[in-house]
This record gives structure tokens, C-alpha cells and sequence, in this order.
């Protein structure tokens, strides 16, 4: 299928424009931060009649890995730009799209097209929250329905807030540090994780904020009145987000370094790095995307995602998509793995859905893992000739674009699904342990965070007096 006809509608989208000068650092961190400052603005804007809503813990992962906070204008937060992304590379990869993404013009029809379909995803995910969470019910009673101009404009402002999003991301891109996605995810899982930890709301109003109390507030609470075991497991979320994010970090600096030589110049040559985290993070956003969108299948079908009715009185269709989706997404899973939920391992269903739930979880993360390095230009083949145009060889044999990528495929192959396996499975696991701001939600802001220290590193680098940088040992 060619896009060529989606050209014309393009040009009437608004754009962000690339800058035509150099943007100081300075300005940069003040154009990132000031986007970061929106998102959590438009985070506490409700839309009329509506009102803050309380998630099941499955649906508060979601909420945390798509930087949305549910009621607000943000309620399908960047889900929209992530689907519509993982619906165009998935149709790129399988050749049903005729696009060359090699030069600008073909990048420009993608990108608009991306756009496009982000704003059609956005109101489809904005019908599909209102609807299946009964986003307003409780203002409006029983007048409550499509139909109602109120609900209306409920599902405008959510997809609003989701076509706000994609053009803060555009404008971090394109003006600031990294990526508005990124630092959306990151900002939002940082939050959850400070204000889970700390909060002690309780203790200032109890009538206002009943239970309401972080980790740590908990535990002092609980532990003045006596330690014992369930007292010392109120600290295990919080030890759990520990250990994956210093496993997190460990894997992040693991690397396999191919060393390289220029042909004509003995004695000068450098290292091509191959992380452990080849992929990123990349397949546990895209198969987490995937599954949230299976976990609203429900709502679409008339089935109430907060309070669902008993199996029996649903009809085939909707008892069926029920099902499937609890059974492949986390679920009631969250947390099954700490010290005090072990009993409930025992329950052959909980067993069963544990294991078909990771199958799926890291099969879905090898599969976009693959499909990410084969259409971003991280394979063997196009790695290899980007080593070759930059007059590098592999020292000890003869210069050949086909002798660096038969060295090449002895790794990159291997790694891409070792890593997919394993990014799938520290997110899943941290998950199914309890840490707070979730497995997912974790791995991706240490990664997010990691590469922003890096990408400001060389921002700060590129900034530095040339004496400077020598001293520091840059050229």
C-alpha cells in the first residue's frame, strides 16, 4: 500500500519546526523542563463533571508506564503516539506499507503519517476509557451516556490531551534533551514512586485522607506498636524497587566491545559497543502497549473494566474477550512473588495464568526486540555498512563489508533476543514482585534516565572550550 495519498491531508497539520540555529544547552534544559512542568500541570486537570478515579493495581501499571493519570485530560496519556507507532513499523516490517524511511522525504510521509493516525487512536482510546471506566457517572447519575454532551466533551479534552502530548514530545525532540515520551515515562514513574514511599497525607487530615500513607510512613506507623514479620513486609515493595533498579543499572553498564581499525592509518582504531541492553527498552514499551490495549478490549465489548459482572451473566463474546485478556495481562498477579503472597501460588489457576502471563510478556518482547533491530538499522547488515562507510575494519582481516557482518551476526543475532528475554523478564518479575512504580515502569526510567545523563554528558561536552576538552580527553 502506498501513503502518497495521505500527503495532502499532512500539510494542514500543525508542526513543530526545527530550529534554525544552535540551541544553547541552557535553553535546552529550560524547553525540557518547561514541557515536564505542563505534563504534570495537565495531569491535575479534570474535565467537567469529572473527577479523580481509582484504578484496579493492573490498570495503575498501565497508568504509570503511559505517563496518564486516569480522569484527567491525560487519561490515555503517550498510549495513542506508542500504538500508532507499533501499528506503522509492524506494517512497515511485513512490506503491507511502500515506504523508503532511507531518505527525508519517505521519514517526513512516516512521521505525518504517524500524526495522523496518533489523533484517530487517541479518540478511539478516549471512547474506550470514557465508556469503560464511566468516566462523569458519578456527577451526572443516571443521565450519564454517549449521547450526553457532557461525556461528549469528556472524550474531546482526553484526546486533546493525548494530541497535546504528541507535540510536547515533538517539542522536546526537536528543542530540548532526549525525548517527550521518555521523559513523560520517567516523570510520571518517578512520581508514583516518590508519593508510594513517602506520603504521610494521613497523618495531616485522616478525615480527608483515610489510608492514605506511604511505605515508609506505614511501616514507622506499624513499627511503633511492635515489629514483626507482616510489619517488616511493608518494607518489601520498597526493597523490591531497590534490587531491580540496581540490577537495572548492572545489566545497563554490561557491553561487548568489537574492536575496529582504520584500513589505511596503523595504530588507530576504536571499539563498537554492544550493549547487553541492545534493544533498549524499546520491547517492553511496545509489548506493554500491546497488552493494555488487550486489557480495554473488555470495556469496548460492554464489559465494566472496574467492576466486571460474574462470568455467568455475560454473553459468549464478552465472557470470551474477558477471559482472554485477564488471562494474558498481569491481572491479579501483582505482587503474587513477595514472602507473604507465596500461598497463593498453590491455586492452580493463578498458576497457570502466572506462567501463560510471562510466556506471552517476554515472547511479545523477543518479537518486537527482532523486529525493532531489523527495522531501526541495528542489524548486522546495516551496522556493518555503517562501519564500512566510516573506512573501519575488523583488525586482522582484509577490509569487506561481508567479512564485518558475518563478525557482527556471531553477536548481535544472539543478543537481541538474550536481552529481549531479559528485559522482559526484569520487568515482569519486578512486577510480580511488588515494586513500587512496576517492573515496567522501572526498567524504563533507569534506561530513560541513564541515556538523558549520557545525551547531557555530550551536551555539556560539545559546549566545552577545545582546551577543555582535550584536558578531558575529547576531541
Amino acid at each position: 500500500m502506498n501513503l502518497e495519498f495521505i500527503r495532502p491531508i499532512i500539510k494542514y497539520l500543525p508542526e513543530v519546526k526545527l530550529p534554525k540555529r544552535h540551541i544553547p544547552f541552557k535553553e535546552k534544559l529550560i524547553w525540557t523542563a518547561t514541557v515536564l512542568f505542563l505534563f504534570f500541570i495537565m495531569g491535575i486537570i479534570y474535565p467537567v463533571h469529572v473527577g479523580p478515579t481509582e484504578l484496579p493495581l493492573a490498570y495503575q501499571q498501565f497508568a504509570m508506564i503511559f505517563a496518564s493519570e486516569m480522569g484527567t485530560i491525560i487519561s490515555a496519556g503517550i498510549g495513542p503516539i506508542v500504538t500508532s507507532s507499533i501499528v506503522l513499523q509492524l506494517l512497515v516490517g511485513a512490506k503491507m506499507i511502500d515506504i523508503d524511511l532511507t531518505t527525508e522525504d519517505g521519514k517526513a510521509l512516516f512521521q505525518g503519517t504517524q500524526k495522523i493516525l496518533t489523533v484517530l487512536i487517541a479518540c478511539f482510546e478516549a471512547v474506550a476509557i470514557v465508556i469503560g471506566f464511566r468516566l462523569g457517572a458519578k456527577y451526572l447519575g443516571a443521565s450519564w451516556g454517549l449521547m450526553n454532551p457532557f461525556v461528549q466533551f469528556t472524550i474531546f479534552q482526553i484526546a486533546l490531551g493525548s494530541i497535546l502530548l504528541m507535540y510536547m514530545d515533538e517539542i522536546v525532540s526537536k528543542w530540548g534533551i532526549g525525548s517527550g515520551i521518555g521523559l513523560f515515562i520517567a516523570g510520571g514513574v518517578s512520581k508514583g514512586i516518590l508519593t508510594q514511599s513517602i506520603t504521610f497525607l494521613e497523618w495531616i487530615d485522616p478525615v480527608r485522607f483515610p489510608e492514605i500513607l506511604g511505605v515508609i510512613p506505614n511501616f514507622i506507623q506499624e513499627a511503633s506498636q511492635g515489629i514483626g514479620f507482616e510489619t517488616l513486609m511493608l518494607l518489601f515493595p520498597l526493597i523490591a524497587t531497590l534490587i531491580v533498579f540496581l540490577v537495572v543499572v548492572f545489566f545497563e553498564s554490561m557491553r561487548i566491545e568489537i574492536p575496529l581499525s582504520y584500513g589505511g592509518i596503523r595504530g588507530v582504531g576504536g571499539r563498537y559497543p554492544l550493549k547487553f541492553f541492545y534493544v533498549s527498552n524499546i520491547p517492553v514499551i511496545l509489548a506493554a502497549a500491546l497488552l493494555a490495549n488487550v486489557q480495554m478490549l473488555p470495556g469496548i465489548v460492554g464489559v465494566d473494566m472496574y467492576e466486571p459482572a460474574p462470568i455467568g451473566e455475560m454473553n459468549i463474546l464478552q465472557s470470551s474477550v474477558y477471559q482472554l485478556s485477564q488471562l494474558i495481562t498481569l491481572g491479579n498477579l501483582g505482587g503474587i512473588l513477595s514472602p507473604d503472597n507465596f500461598y497463593k501460588l498453590m491455586d492452580i489457576n493463578i498458576l497457570i495464568h502466572l506462567i501463560v502471563y510471562l510466556i506471552v510478556f517476554t515472547g511479545l518482547c523477543v518479537l518486537f526486540g527482532k523486529f525493532w533491530v531489523e527495522t531501526t538499522g541495528l542489524g548486522a547488515e546495516k551496522v556493518a555498512e555503517q562501519i564500512q562507510s566510516g573506512g573501519m575494519q575488523i583488525p586482522g582481516f582484509r577490509r569487506d563489508q561481508r567479512v564485518i557482518e558475518r563478525v557482527l551476526n556471531r553477536y548481535i543475532p544472539q543478543i537481541t533476543i538474550i536481552s529481549s528475554v531479559a528485559v522482559g523478564l526484569l520487568a515482569a518479575g519486578a512486577d510480580l514482585l511488588g515494586a513500587i512504580g512496576s517492573g515496567t515502569g522501572i526498567l524504563l526510567t533507569v534506561g530513560i534516565l541513564y541515556r538523558l545523563y549520557e545525551e547531557i554528558q555530550r551536551e555539556q561536552m560539545s559546549e566545552m572550550h577545545p582546551i577543555f576538552r582535550r584536558f578531558m580527553g575529547r576531541t
